[in-house]
């Protein structure tokens, strides 16, 4: 805990509940999202990350994703195993390999995706539009302010941010 978390020596139950809360969403968000899909959220991201651009090579996958090496060796063997991905060697380099997503990959991301937006309806209908939004500018700035305390150059993870909120039709966020 920071010395934010205490107040005149007492603990901040409010930064405790939210903590405890954000614990709750998180699994609960995650055994939902893998009992729907079949597949566990990580696999699920890889995909959709693939299914949004052309291929990509394993290093730039690794810079996203955030996870090592062995960990992404090992969820694109399972994804490959499946017939979602392909991966082949780069030309012109010895170590480079590109992964793309196959036709069954797509279709696998087609479905997922359309469970996702209604499970997402769902999840978020007890909040209003305008709440949603301020949730969404919320959570971006408590993961970038605690990706920049732990891991320094926010970079990479700003960019990916910026993909992922396009993604989902948020666009630039305007500060209030």
């Amino acid at each position: 805990m920071n010395n934010n978390s205490f107040i005149n020596g007492a603990p901040n139950l409010v930064s405790e509940k939210l903590y405890s809360l954000f614990l709750r969403c998180s699994h609960a968000l995650s055994r939902g999202h893998h009992q729907n899909t079949g597949m566990p959220p990580s696999q699920q991201r890889i995909l959709s990350l693939l299914a949004s651009g052309d291929k990509i090579t394993q290093h730039d996958l690794l810079d996203i994703m955030q996870i090592r090496a062995a960990s992404l060796s090992e969820l694109l063997t399972k994804l490959e195993g499946k017939g979602l991905i392909t991966r082949t060697k780069t030309d012109g380099t010895k170590r480079g390999i590109d992964v793309e997503i196959t036709d069954l990959g797509e279709a696998v991301v087609s479905e997922y995706t359309h469970n996702q937006q209604e499970a997402t309806t769902e999840l978020f209908s007890a909040l209003s539009e305008d709440e949603q939004r301020l949730l969404v500018q919320l959570l971006s700035r408590l993961i970038e302010d605690w990706h920049n305390r732990h891991h320094g150059d926010s970079t990479c993870r700003n960019a990916h941010s910026a993909r992922e909120n396009r993604r989902h039709g948020y666009g630039e966020q305007e500060n209030e």
